[in-house]
């Protein structure tokens, strides 16, 4: 009913009309595209086009408001004027902008309830990162980016206010364009090997995206903005705009960066004492703990620094754009090829993308698309048979260099191929893994402009991925190799990946007045994705030529094959109505979004939800504007809402047969019961906040509390297997996150030759599992599991970012119990105890901009304060004896504890008195320890990621190439100085990939390198 009265309203009877035209620029003279142009009190708007150019109709004594996304707003009294030009220039924390938020829409800042930060492409871009998700670390609030390593190609989470599912993806949707894009990241399990997602990284996919294409970032992280993208967008959206054409000249643009990296910290491991236990030397044991090395002995203390190179980054980004008022287009390319600090891996990306936009009329206006992407990713095992252990392990009096022979044999220092682990070059030159992904990404947007105040968008995108990859075991390695008895003779994993995720939206969008002071909108949209994902893979063993890589080259006997089908479908309703009072000083927003999921058929398949915002503009009451000058914006905003999200796997509603081969062929139920009762995971949003801006926009924050709670998580628990099945998924538990987010800018220095701008990122967020379904005492991830003792879970009453570990077996007052014939600890029941914490206490992003005349100075001071970090490999390095905490192991010590000898639980029990010198009691190393000893608390890490300085030549040098031309040069720096406690090599890493559900391997640092150091030199010319 208030849908029809809105747009039934009638208008006020006009004055003498007027047509004003004009055209809108940048500070730079550039035209301005798709400024929105209206009379103030009024309905009545118009839109520039690709010139720039606009005309309007309006009453002889109007005034209109121009406003762009990323923009300050004008006001302008046209005066009787014909003619009206405007000059705009950026201002991306005035609430006057233009934002753009779910289905495309545009909505002027002021009406939002929530928080909507912008990033500009060029601030990501000039990072020279190799994905923009990297280069958006530390410079928005809220938002988390946890790499799992320093490697070409790494995965990584994209999180938007921390974790809120146990189980679930807690990554942000990825939107370019409006169209919903696949951030998926390839799961080991649905390979025929079915192994864990630990040994490899396989890179979410969006990092296809050329980071040079993008425009701006909008990051939506409201439960307004959630709800608006149902359950695909339940933690988070980043909305990308790309870079489109401009009418006028033609116009090339070319740009070039050469890259260097380094490692930045070296791990450590002693060289006192030689290969064996106990003391006694043994060529081919795997521990450390053998005599001291005889003095004179040559040992290669070098083989660390000598297995890693200096890594080299090409990069090239060449656009042609150009055309008329009706027509623009833009065409970019862009290839970049980035070999690692690890021998023998790369990350090569080619993309080549066409824009075009056409405008028929002032109605009606298209944009489309097309984007082809090729990447190919060679990458390095890591975990316990990777590079980093196996380099860390292998035997100093050798030359880690030596590792092959003229034959081309791997080169042995003990016995037999067996039982001597693999010289790390062996590892990355013969135990190969390689992706490669071919893409298209393709979108189209048409817009009618039926009236004066009503608008049709419908928005179509496909994005079509096929992976080709494989993974190779040569026959001479130690993994690949078997047994003296057993003799595997190699192994080899192939698979092939086809990916398409066709999506639509079609949005009406009504603007009109109900009366003189309300304002009205009203939105009614529907959207639908379809998601199809085709794994084919194969596995097999024996290789009949141990240097031909081919399934056609292994035992038929071995081999095995294995399709797996993930198919599901959303679709989506979403209606909306906006109220805004005295040109949006007070406005309230209404949001309803009903879903239907095809993962949750034959269950009830549909879920709805609601969510409300409202926007106090207090800065433009009158009393702050006549007497509170220095005050130019102040909001005060609120908004609450519901989001539902489907189950994170398909086919789980049911019970399914799968082939078997353990019962003489047909068909069996699997491992995973069906549940008929599986319902959506539900979370509950609340929001508030101040935005101000201050002394003429000098000063500017915005601050955020959230709280979420999460209820009828969505598990997958293990069950009883008197049950007939080992996991079933199910609803229960309930998570709640809270925190605060704060963007302060500032800018100390404006003046003509120079300015200083400094923008703060702080954010702050706990999480904590309230309960579990079924009194579950501990819901763990078996992937994360890749040390004894120590896994990622959660516990009821404890964060969300538990790490828990098993403890020495302990009498009634909790004195640990000693093993009376060895001196030992005694290790515990399987029983897990919370023994860590990742979730940092806050972090800040601190980012400095400097113009100077031609020269331009940025950088991004990244600091992360608390949380605790599993120090992995220090972990394995000491229960091997390469550790340099191992070098007292002469000394004989007493452990302090209790015997268990029948007296413990007395009142007097038997003190451990057993004096026990490791030097000779090996064991020690590997029974004395408690995961806990090796988690690092309270971890800060302060971190300098990124520094770029640009230099634009003078237009006088450059006139002789062309009158528009443009010529600068920069240089950019990444990761070069990390100033933190952490003892490892990196708190910021990853143990498993992005592929995992819930917080994953975060927090977990075994078998990574951290980030390498990266010095870029290049140069960008436009003419």
């Amino acid at each position: 009913m208030l849908i029809l009265v809105g747009l039934l309203s009638t208008y006020g009877v006009a004055l003498a009309q007027k047509i004003v035209t004009g055209k809108v620029t940048t500070t730079d003279g550039s035209a301005l595209g798709g400024v929105t142009i209206s009379e103030k009190g009024k309905n009545t708007q118009s839109i520039t086009n690709n010139s720039g150019m606009y005309k309007i109709t309006v009453q002889e004594d109007a005034t209109l408001i121009f406003r762009h996304v990323g923009y300050r707003q004008i006001e302008k009294a046209i005066l009787g004027q014909a003619v009206v030009n405007i000059t705009l220039s950026e201002n991306s924390s005035s609430l006057d902008e233009v934002v753009v938020t779910a289905f495309g829409v545009k909505r002027d800042r002021k009406t939002l309830g929530y928080s909507t930060p912008i990033v500009s492409g060029s601030d990501v871009s000039e990072t020279q990162r190799e994905s923009f998700f990297q280069g958006l670390q530390g410079r928005v609030p809220g938002l988390s980016i946890n790499s799992t390593s320093g490697m070409p190609g790494a995965s990584a989470q994209i999180v938007l206010r921390g974790f809120a599912s146990i189980s679930g993806d807690n990554n942000a949707l990825i939107v370019v364009d409006g169209v919903p894009i696949n951030n998926s990241t390839l799961n080991e399990n649905d390979l025929a090997s079915n192994g864990a997602n630990r040994d490899l990284d396989y890179s979410n996919r969006a990092m296809d995206i050329n980071p040079d294409d993008i425009e701006t970032y909008t990051i939506l992280k409201g439960p307004e903005a959630t709800a608006q993208f149902g359950s695909q967008g339940a933690g988070g959206a980043i909305l990308i705009t790309t870079k489109k054409g401009k009418a006028g000249r033609f116009t090339v643009n070319y740009s070039l960066s050469g890259r260097v990296e380094t490692v930045n910290k070296y791990p450590e491991r002693q060289y006192v004492y030689a290969q064996g236990t106990n003391g006694t030397y043994a060529a081919n044991s795997v521990y450390s703990m053998g005599p001291r090395y005889a003095e004179g002995v040559t040992l290669y203390k070098d083989n660390i620094n000598n297995f890693f190179r200096t890594g080299y980054n090409q990069k090239h980004n060449l656009s042609f754009e150009g055309g008329s008022e009706k027509v623009t287009y833009r065409w970019s390319n862009e290839y970049s090829n980035n070999s690692g600090i690890v021998p023998n891996t790369s990350y090569k990306r080619f993309s080549t993308r066409l824009n075009g936009t056409a405008k028929f009329n002032d109605k009606l206006e298209f944009n489309t698309s097309f984007n082809y992407i090729n990447t190919q990713n060679d990458k390095a095992r890591k975990g316990n048979t990777g590079y980093l252990i196996t380099l860390m392990r292998f035997n100093p009096l050798y030359d880690v260099r030596d590792w092959i022979d003229e034959k081309g044999n791997r080169v042995l220092h003990s016995s037999d191929i067996y039982n001597e682990l693999d010289n790390p070059f062996w590892d990355v030159y013969r135990n190969t893994a390689n992706d490669d992904v071919n893409r298209i990404l393709g979108t189209s947007n048409i817009t009618y402009r039926a009236t004066n105040w009503l608008s049709l968008n419908g928005i179509i995108g496909i994005d079509f991925s096929n992976t080709l990859g494989q993974s190779v075991y040569h026959p001479q390695s130690y993994s690949g190799s078997g047994s003296s008895t057993d003799v595997r003779n190699g192994s080899m994993n192939v698979y092939q990946v086809n990916g398409r995720v066709l999506s639509g939206s079609f949005m009406a969008t009504a603007n009109t007045k109900i009366g003189r002071d309300i304002s009205f909108r009203a939105n009614l949209g529907t959207e639908f994705k379809d998601y199809n994902t085709l794994t084919n893979s194969q596995y097999g063993e024996d290789f009949y030529d141990p240097d031909f890589y081919s399934i056609n080259n292994t035992s038929p006997s071995t081999q095995l094959a294995k399709s797996i089908a993930n198919n599901f479908r959303t679709v989506g309703f979403l209606a909306q109505a906006g109220f805004g009072y005295l040109d949006n000083l007070l406005y309230l927003n209404l949001t309803g979004r009903l879903d239907a999921a095809s993962r949750m058929m034959p269950n009830n398949p549909y879920f709805g939800y609601p969510s409300a915002s409202l926007a106090f503009n207090f800065s433009d009451l009158a009393f702050f504007k006549n007497k509170v000058t220095w005050l130019n914006d102040g909001k005060y905003r609120i908004s609450v809402g519901t989001t539902g999200k489907a189950p994170f796997k398909s086919y789980y509603t049911l019970s399914n047969l799968e082939p078997k081969l353990s019962t003489g062929g047909g068909f069996a139920y699997g491992v995973n019961g069906g549940n008929p009762n599986l319902k959506a995971e539900k979370t509950r949003d609340f929001e508030t906040g101040f935005e101000f801006g201050l002394f003429k926009r000098r000063l500017t924050f915005d601050f955020s509390y959230f709280n979420r709670l999460s209820t009828g998580q969505i598990i997958l628990p293990r069950l009883s297997y008197g049950s007939g099945f080992v996991l079933r998924m199910m609803n229960g538990g309930e998570v709640k996150t809270y925190g605060t987010e704060l963007q302060v800018n500032v800018n100390p220095i404006k003046k003509t030759d120079f300015s200083w701008d400094m923008t703060f990122n702080f954010t702050q967020y706990k999480g904590k599992v309230l309960s579990l379904a079924e009194e579950l005492p501990e819901l763990y991830d078996s992937d994360t599991w890749v040390l004894s003792g120590v896994r990622s879970s959660v516990m009821p009453g404890y964060s969300i970012g538990t790490l828990s570990g098993t403890q020495f077996k302990r009498n009634e007052r909790g004195d640990i119990l000693i093993n009376p014939q060895t001196g030992l600890p005694i290790a515990g029941t399987d029983k897990y105890y919370p023994i860590g914490d990742r979730i940092p206490d806050y972090t800040l992003g601190i980012v400095n901009k400097f113009n100077y005349k031609n020269f331009y100075l940025t950088f991004l001071w990244d600091l992360r304060k608390g949380g605790d970090v599993l120090n992995g490999l220090d972990y394995r390095l000491y229960t091997y004896g390469q550790s340099v905490k191992t070098l007292n192991r002469e000394d004989p010590r007493v452990i302090e504890g209790v015997l268990e000898d029948g007296f413990e639980n007395t009142a007097s029990p038997t003190v451990n008195r057993i004096a026990v010198t490791p030097y000779s009691a090996s064991t020690y190393y590997m029974t004395n320890i408690e995961p806990q000893m090796f988690i690092e608390k309270n971890i800060y890490a302060f971190r300098l990621r990124d520094i770029t300085l640009r230099y634009t030549l003078p237009k006088h040098l450059t006139q002789r190439i062309s009158s528009q031309s443009a010529l600068s040069v920069f240089f950019t720096a990444t990761d070069v100085f990390l100033f933190t406690n952490y003892t490892g090599l990196d708190p910021e890493s990853n143990s498993n990939t992005a592929g995992l559900g819930g917080i994953g391997g975060y927090g977990i640092d075994y078998g990574n390198m951290a980030k390498p150091r990266g010095f870029n030199f290049g140069f960008n010319l436009r003419f």
